[in-house]
């Protein structure tokens, strides 16, 4: 898969950090969008799309980098963004 590659930093405000809801939730987003999503966080980069990847990644205010390559990357990265922005929907 080809195309561009985009990036924005996201800070974890879930009281919880990233457990089960949020991760199943991000992944069900990863999954509907035609491009690869990543999760990097230091040195530990993690597949949107893989629920055992994201589990526990992140507590309470920890800065994510999401990287999204792919066609149709701009508009992926924007679906993420707001899904950390809306807290989830929680």
């Amino acid at each position: 898969m080809g195309g561009e590659s985009v990036s924005r930093t996201v800070t974890v405000r879930l009281e919880h950090g990233l457990h089960l809801v949020p991760c199943s939730r991000l992944v069900k987003l990863a999954n509907g969008l035609g491009c690869n999503v990543r999760i990097r966080k230091g040195s530990k980069l993690a597949d949107a799309k893989n629920i055992f990847d994201l589990m526990g990644m992140a507590d309470f205010g920890d800065q994510l980098e999401v990287i999204v390559s792919g066609e149709g990357a701009d508009e992926a990265l924007v679906k993420i963004v707001q899904l950390f922005e809306s807290n989830f929907a929680e």
